[in-house]
């Protein structure tokens, strides 16, 4: 790829990335799980020896500590009025303000940390209570542990053996559950196996500013002067000789010094703004050191807050933070981050590692305004531990964000070692410092050309008419117009927003200032399935953590308790969802009431795993909307009460058991929207693997049914009772459970249902054995009415169950459903429901025609034209070429290139007469190759002279015996 290419596609991935503000609802404390993860990541030393950093995490609320936060910046005094007057109410004596010496201490700020150590409970309530206080939360240490270890038993394998890239990983949860450091990710990154040869593998660099052309911007005098960069890791030391510009460095932590002891902060500085050897992307930066981190690898929440605050003090432009979590509603920290964002930084941070399912991403990453960064491999390959997906903090009101924003390299890349010379290294922590490099290193004065074109769409808007206090959202809805229902082809237009905002305070200009965005807008319309091919997903009525405890799906799974993947047809039912494009199904979302959908546009409604309540007004509709030719299929999973309190989870943020508010799906709530067909779900849970229609299938936790219509289809088979085995360490078989139900409905027209009690084969999570081909048999009888003669002429055909020889599960006395419910509210004695919500109404903007007459190839990608490389003279290189410290005689470079082209130096001759000479040796070795074949084709065959076996074993016994094997 030519290196005007490079640039400009980096320019527009990274722009990409900016997203439109969105808006964010305010969320209580979640539950956090104590438990500890296993990473590392592979290290070439300066002399390219092979090592690997073990890397160990764990986390742990501080006892007593508290941190208050308020509602604005406050001087010392004021914060500590506000708390000692909180606290004199309730007579609380044994409490102190925490001192914090750092460079922010000087400045109002908007929390505290304190220690009560005698009637806490009491307390926080009372602090809570308070005008001024926004929330109390308890202070949580993070213990980050390095350990160098050497590979291998020669200790001297090559720096240029692809082995080396293989990382030693184990973990004890498939994902961390609170907000680690990702600066090591757990099996990021792996070997390709592409670059088999030494010789190859010498020749490929592996500086990524070069790989991605960074030196085509420096020759356009773009190297970073004037950008402020922060970089939150384990500090640097002060006379690194990779770095001209540090601005300024500050400790945050308890440890009197500002040097790394562990050289982590020194590599992601190096790849931001290192100026020599290993060259960084901006050299000329301005780097500002936040040690965050002591060399024991101990960080505290109000040092980053801390650390937080005087970033935004000092005005950083690009922050980059290599931590995150599942946590999107874990305050005060995202409130801190929404609050940079909005003071105009940057963020950039890792997406996590928790591919390849989608719906894994990390939070701050996860975050609208936050740049979440991926990695790919050399091979431009997405990795497979990097986390993807959409973003599910939204749901279900929203439809989430494809994250990452970016992906980049992250193997192999080298950076600055801890004193000085170079490393490599390869994980999540390097994709993020890569990309705010770059992020640096980018010009703000691009531009973009597109053409509009079309009216056959129906957009609304909404949003937000005051972004405060940090954001705000804009929502579009499209939809097909009526007078396009049998068009196809693609539409397309955009939506002009415009923000006004007022003066700063050191404007000169007092008037309102106010900025226009344009949003491109492009879809491809089909024309209206017919009903049976159209199938709505219920997207309403699954929770998921955070905000509560809502435990797997698979009981099996201990390492992974919590259902946190969004349930949705864009993350761990992605695989569901494409067999149902590739057959033919069109598959929508449903991100309301059931009251809010027109049901004569369906054929079937398909509820799986869900664990939300239903309104009294959904139930009647569903049964109107069956009566009338709706069809509904229903994969459930167990529900069993002695179960959920079988496992419960002590949790250190509030030092409480935490029991699940319902166990893998609502089973009461489900057992309530059919019960008017006669049907219920049992409290029985169950596994194992049996054989249905010839296909191989494992049940994984499902329930059984308990009552069917006589009249119905059952199918049966011989499961072990796992209920039994988790609460009292017994197996049982039990034969004939219910496991599949079909039922065609009485009334004339009506439609028909299925109930499966196992939703894991369809989730990509932990599934072992898919069952696509029962959702397709299935979809088959609701759509079209056609029963599967495997099912019909079943050799595990069963009388429907009656329901009559035990009784049906009840609700958890005692849970918190009602928390995080959408449909239920808090009552004296048994929670009740809301009001039915009113269904969402949108008013659909009248579109105005751009260019009637617009070309007929819009859907075709549209080029930038800020910069035009055919017409555009680059500058002389000599005038804005970094300042790099010309290497000492003897000195190493960073890799050996052959004619003396030294990283960073870009000759612009030598780049354009390489591929004349490129082609002139291929004509030379093609013409060889063609006389050599000629000649062996005209010369006579001539039979080879056999080798005399004894003069042969001669010649062997006269070599000498060295003791080493002869190598390449």
């Amino acid at each position: 790829m030519a290196p005007t290419m490079v640039w400009l596609v980096l320019v527009l991935a990274l722009l990409a990335g900016h997203l439109p503000l969105a808006g964010t609802k305010e969320g209580q404390g979640t539950p956090n799980l104590s438990s500890s993860s296993f990473a590392s990541d592979g290290f070439l030393s300066s002399n390219c020896s092979q090592i690997t950093l073990k890397l160990d995490f764990s986390s742990k609320v501080v006892e007593h500590e508290y941190i208050v936060a308020f509602n604005g910046y406050f001087t010392a005094k004021a914060r500590s009025h506000f708390i000692s007057s909180a606290l004199r109410g309730v007579g609380a004596v044994n409490w102190r303000i925490m001192p914090r010496e750092n460079p922010a201490s000087d400045y109002p700020s908007d929390f505290e940390v304190v220690q009560i150590r005698q009637d806490a409970h009491s307390s926080l309530l009372t602090l809570q209570d308070h005008p001024y206080i926004k929330r109390v939360t308890p202070q949580r240490k993070v213990f980050r542990s390095l350990k160098l270890l050497a590979v291998g038993g020669d200790g001297g394998s090559s720096c240029n053996d692809t082995r080396w890239m293989q990382k030693w990983q184990s973990w004890q949860s498939s994902r961390p559950l609170r907000r680690t450091s990702l600066s090591l990710g757990s099996g990021f990154w792996h070997a390709t196996g592409r670059h088999s040869s030494r010789r190859l593998l010498r020749a490929i660099p592996r500086h990524v500013a070069h790989i991605l052309q960074a030196d085509v911007l420096w020759q356009m005098g773009h190297t970073g002067s004037g950008v402020k960069v922060a970089v939150f890791d384990t500090g640097l030391s002060e006379k690194h000789p990779h770095f001209k510009n540090v601005k300024e460095r500050t400790n945050w932590t308890n440890e009197k010094t500002l040097d790394d002891g562990l050289g982590h902060g020194t590599f992601v500085a190096g790849v931001i703004a290192s100026m020599r050897e290993c060259q960084g992307f901006a050299p000329d930066s301005e780097l500002h050191i936040f040690r965050v981190f002591t060399n024991n690898q101990v960080s505290y929440t109000s040092w980053f807050l801390d650390a937080f605050n005087y970033a935004i003090l000092k005005k950083i432009d690009v922050l980059n933070l290599s931590i995150g979590g599942p946590d999107f509603m874990d305050h005060p920290f995202v409130d801190k981050v929404w609050e940079l964002t909005a003071n105009r930084v940057i963020m950039v941070s890792a997406i996590g590692n928790d591919g390849p399912l989608y719906g894994t991403l990390n939070n701050p990453a996860d975050q609208m305004d936050v740049i979440g960064v991926g990695g790919i491999d050399f091979e431009d390959n997405i990795a497979r531990f990097s986390s993807r997906g959409m973003t599910t903090w939204e749901l279900p009101g929203g439809y989430g964000r494809v994250k990452p924003d970016i992906v980049t390299y992250g193997s192999g890349v080298r950076g600055s070692g801890m004193k000085e010379g170079c490393r490599s290294l390869s994980g999540t922590s390097v994709a993020s410092p890569v990309v705010a490099g770059a992020v640096t290193l980018v010009p703000t004065n691009l531009s973009f050309f597109f053409f509009f074109n079309g009216d056959h769409i129906d957009v609304a808007v909404s949003y937000s008419p005051v972004l405060w206090p940090w954001a705000g959202y804009l929502a579009v809805s499209i939809s097909v117009a009526k007078k396009a229902a049998s068009w196809e082809g693609i539409a397309q237009g955009h939506v002009m927003l415009t923000v006004a905002s007022p003066a700063e305070n050191d404007s000169a200009v007092g008037a309102e200032m106010t900025s226009t965005v344009k949003l491109p807008v492009k879809v491809k319309i089909v024309p209206t399935p017919p009903r049976s091919k159209r199938v709505l997903w219920d997207q309403y009525h699954n929770l998921r953590y955070p905000p509560g405890y809502f435990p797997r799906d698979n009981l099996r799974m201990k390492n992974d308790p919590l259902d946190w993947n969004g349930d949705h047809i864009h993350t761990n039912f992605r695989d569901m969802y494409q067999h149902l494009r590739s057959m033919g199904y069109f598959v929508e979302v449903l991100g309301s009431p059931i009251t809010c959908f027109d049901a004569s546009q369906y054929g079937t409604l398909l509820m799986v795993d869900s664990e939300e309540e239903y309104f009294p007004e959904e139930i009647s509709k569903l049964r109107r909307d069956i009566d009338n030719g709706l069809s509904l299929i229903i994969f459930s999973d167990w529900y069993n009460t002695s179960v959920m309190r079988k496992v419960k989870f002590y949790d250190e943020n509030t030092r409480q058991w935490w029991m699940p508010d319902t166990g893998g799906a609502n089973i009461p709530a489900l057992n309530d929207l059919i019960s008017v067909w006669g049907m219920a779900f049992s409290d029985g849970l169950f596994e194992g693997d049996f054989t249905m229609a010839d296909h191989d299938m494992y049940y994984a936790s499902g329930c059984s049914i308990a009552r069917f219509p006589e009249d119905g289809i059952v199918i049966a088979q011989t499961l072990k009772d796992q209920g039994l085995e988790v609460l009292k360490q017994e197996t049982a078989v039990v034969e004939n459970v219910p496991v599949l139900g079909l039922y065609q409905t009485p009334s004339e027209g009506g439609g028909r249902i299925a109930l499966y009690g196992d939703s894991n084969c369809i989730d990509d999570s932990h599934r072992q054995k898919d069952c696509f081909w029962l959702l397709d048999a299935l979809l088959q009888y609701t759509s079209y009415g056609v029963t599967p003669p495997s099912i019909l002429h079943s050799q595990n055909k069963v009388l429907p169950p009656t329901g009559t020889d035990g009784s049906l599960p009840e609700r958890l006395e005692g849970n918190h459903l009602y928390r995080y419910s959408k449909v239920l509210e808090a009552h004296l004695g048994d929670p009740k429901p809301r009001p039915l919500p009113a269904c969402p109404h949108l008013s659909w903007a009248k579109p105005q025609p751009l260019n009637e007459t617009a070309p007929s190839n819009l859907w075709k990608h549209q080029k930038l034209l800020s910069v035009d490389m055919d017409k555009v003279v680059l500058p002389n290189m000599k005038a804005y070429r970094p300042q790099v410290r010309p290497l000492s005689p003897g000195e190493r470079g960073a890799w050996d290139i052959p004619g003396g082209i030294m990283p960073g130096r870009y000759n612009q001759e030598v780049g354009q007469t390489i591929p004349m000479f490129a082609f002139l040796g291929a004509m030379v070795v093609l013409s060889f190759f063609v006389v050599q074949l000629t000649k062996s084709r005209n010369r006579p065959k001539r039979r080879k002279p056999r080798i005399k076996r004894p003069l042969y074993l001669q010649q062997q016994q006269q070599i000498p015996h060295t003791g080493k094997n002869p190598t390449v």
